[in-house]
């Protein structure tokens, strides 16, 4: 039986499996970008690749997804699981440090996400992933936020 990802493919699902499970095989990075923009379930997509391969090969998984218009969501949602399978925590609790304090400044002002994304420029969903972590800030976007807020954006190092 086909998986649903599997749904342009030739190949049994076993056969897919045992590409995916040999990143020596010139097939499996075709088959790995097609798991990882067609699948948003870690659980899912670690039953074909092993979490260790998963982080090694992300790197280059990434750009082939990239490429793809319609997967480009997907680069978010697994970028982000790649950050947290690869130990780089620092960088995640710092995104979740700054996330829990937009929202948190977001509901004491008393704006709905929709409102705060009308006020920033962008849509709703954004609003939702910043807010969740799961958006990787720029200064310039921080500096719109603090002013939406009316707050001084300070940054330092140490």
């Amino acid at each position: 039986m086909k998986v649903n990802w599997l749904w342009d493919t030739r190949l049994p699902e076993t056969r897919v499996k045992k590409i995916l499970k040999n990143e020596g095989d010139p097939r499996f990075y075709i088959y790995a970008e097609k798991l990882f923009s067609r699948v948003n379930n870690p659980h899912e997509a670690f039953r074909y690749v092993s979490r260790r391969t998963f982080r090694r090969t992300w790197p280059v998984i990434k750009q082939r997804v990239e490429k793809d218009a319609w997967a480009k969501p997907k680069v978010q949602f697994w970028q982000y699981i790649y950050e947290k399978e690869t130990g780089n925590r620092i960088i995640f609790e710092e995104r979740m440090s700054i996330a829990q304090q937009i929202k948190s400044l977001r509901v004491k002002m008393g704006y709905t996400q929709n409102e705060m994304a009308k006020k920033l420029g962008v849509i709703q969903q954004y609003i939702s992933k910043l807010e969740a972590g799961r958006e990787n800030l720029t200064i310039d976007t921080l500096k719109h936020v603090a002013e939406i807020f009316d707050k001084k954006l300070v940054i330092q190092l140490s």
